[in-house]
């Protein structure tokens, strides 16, 4: 392709007759808190193929996760084997995924060189993260990647594309292609569909256009840069962590290989969907805090102490909802100038956590889930205001990394389902 760091893959797809409908699940890093979720989808899948024995949910994340890791990687090794799933021709699927909001979220599925991304802060890297990455939520991931045949991505890259120039064009000239699937996801995810598009005309001005918009003197131009300036051409809209995995095993992988095989290892690419930030699907919600185990009068003291000895005094007020108890009530979060409240609050939290280390947080999308979950004993929970979308790309270049889950796009179900796989072996 016309761009060093990204190709067309070669996707592992379900074989004609699985149900799709039970094949495709959810993130394994949503629902968290509601284990209902998952063991409703246990019941739905039943025994029939499913990525949901592809996946480690979080919520069943525990000290010894070996025993659920090794199932997954011989259920891999079985999909493949018994034609579970099998190749497609190398092309790009284009993805329409109806969630309610009013118009589909368009998206292509493209590889990505993960020489390319770096998590280090302060990279200037062509993709890069968008928020910090909770470092518990990574070594799950590792580890079953490490041993894996194929990935499974639930990773979006943003295009910072307000003029809708790159993907859009590509959707419309192939509107009336045959879909190669079309059905409903499970508990409420909404529609998807997917078109494959062969290499050819489409896809050659597809890279063209996607060329362009890369280009160094375009992006710097975009963003007002300097010449020495390096731009961001991707950012990470979710997946921060899976990316980090893959990273963190593509340097295991590639201290094995010659220089040679390093260029066509299969492990140094990442397999993401490609979404324009400016498609009218994208809405971009605050990840809440939902504190865990504790003392709620006791915390909410340490918070506005710690506060105020810490936050300076010329701070602007910031009027953010708390509830526990089954009661709202309004605390004013201090944020200096230039400083999100987000991270001001995480500050605050990453405080109390250190002195009470039985206590926990929970990262939470949706503010009524939010408030369901906050009404248990011990627990508060922190509603945050939403990040605007059109800040990510600047924010991200000047200041580096948003704080850890500052925004979701849409709530839990609008995240992406596990189903395209892409060899890495």
């Amino acid at each position: 392709m016309s761009l060093d760091c990204i190709r067309l893959p070669r996707l592992l797809f379900p074989a004609q007759g699985i149900d799709l409908s039970r094949f495709a699940v959810i993130a394994c890093d949503q629902f968290t808190a509601q284990p209902s979720y998952w063991e409703h989808a246990e019941r739905f899948v039943g025994g029939e193929p499913s990525c949901l024995r592809l996946m480690l949910p979080e919520v069943w994340l525990s000290a010894d996760d070996r025993p659920r890791i090794e199932a997954i990687h011989r259920t891999m090794q079985a999909y493949l084997h018994d034609g579970t799933l099998s190749p497609l021709p190398e092309g790009l699927m284009l993805i329409e995924r109806d969630t309610g909001r009013g118009c589909p979220r368009r998206g292509v599925l493209l590889s990505f060189d993960l020489e390319a991304y770096d998590e280090t802060p302060g990279a200037d890297t062509p993709i890069r993260p968008t928020e910090a990455t909770v470092t518990e939520r990574v070594p799950a991931r590792l580890a079953i990647r490490s041993e894996a045949p194929f990935e499974l991505p639930h990773i979006l890259l943003f295009l910072d594309d307000p003029a809708h120039t790159v993907l859009e064009p590509l959707f419309a000239a192939c509107a009336e292609l045959p879909p190669l699937y079309d059905f409903e996801l499970m508990q409420g995810g909404g529609h998807i569909t997917g078109r494959l598009v062969s290499p050819g005309a489409q896809t050659h001005a597809f890279e063209s256009r996607l060329a362009a918009h890369a280009a160094p003197d375009a992006c710097r131009a975009r963003y007002g840069l300097g010449a020495d300036a390096a731009p961001l051409v991707f950012a990470t809209g979710d997946g921060n962590h899976s990316m980090a995995a893959a990273k963190a095993h593509w340097e295991r992988v590639k201290a094995t290989l010659s220089p040679e095989e390093c260029e066509t290892h299969p492990a140094r690419w990442v397999l993401a969907e490609l979404v324009n930030l400016h498609d009218g699907s994208i809405c971009f919600e605050a990840v809440h805090r939902l504190l865990l185990d504790t003392d709620t009068s006791d915390a909410l003291h340490f918070l506005t102490d710690w506060l105020a000895a810490e936050i300076p005094q010329d701070a602007k007020p910031c009027p953010i909802t708390i509830r526990r108890q089954g009661q709202e009530m309004q605390f004013m979060l201090p944020v200096p100038d230039g400083v999100l409240p987000v991270t001001v609050l995480q500050s605050a939290l990453d405080a109390y956590l250190h002195a009470h280390p039985r206590a926990g947080i929970d990262f939470i999308h949706g503010t009524d889930t939010l408030l369901h979950l906050a009404d248990a004993p011990g627990r508060i929970g922190f509603v945050l205001p939403d990040f605007p979308k059109e800040q990510l790309f600047p924010y991200v270049m000047q200041h580096g990394v948003l704080p850890r889950k500052t925004f979701s796009m849409g709530t839990a179900l609008e995240k992406r389902y596990y189903l395209e796989a892409r060899a890495i072996r």
